[in-house]
């Protein structure tokens, strides 16, 4: 007998904590400094735009370590939630046998 009324899967859980950091794939291992450097040595790089496009870089740098902090920790999250939820759903169910059982009389 499951108490769960909101049919939750912990499991489900879990692979949603996974999907969080699997956002930053398409990012991972790029380099923005390099990319910088390298529009730097073009013709492009004395332009007022080479300027603009290493703030572009820095900004993106920092940001993709601060979305990477942010997703690992949801993630981290969302697997102790899990945890939680089968703990206590198991916690419940025991309850629920101990009540079923005293009710019909058969307690201990």
């Amino acid at each position: 007998m499951s108490s769960d009324s909101f049919k939750a899967d912990p499991d489900e859980i879990r692979a949603g904590a996974s999907d969080v950091l699997k956002c930053l794939n398409p990012a991972k291992g790029a380099d923005f400094g390099a990319l910088n450097e390298d529009f730097a040595g073009s013709d492009q790089g004395d332009k007022i735009l080479g300027d603009k496009f290493e703030s572009f870089c820095e900004t993106w740098d920092v940001a993709y370590l601060v979305l990477g902090d942010r997703a690992g920790d949801m993630s981290d999250k969302l697997k102790s939630q899990a945890d939680t939820y089968e703990q206590n759903e198991s916690h419940t169910d025991e309850y629920m046998q101990h009540v079923n059982q005293h009710k019909n009389g058969s307690g201990l």
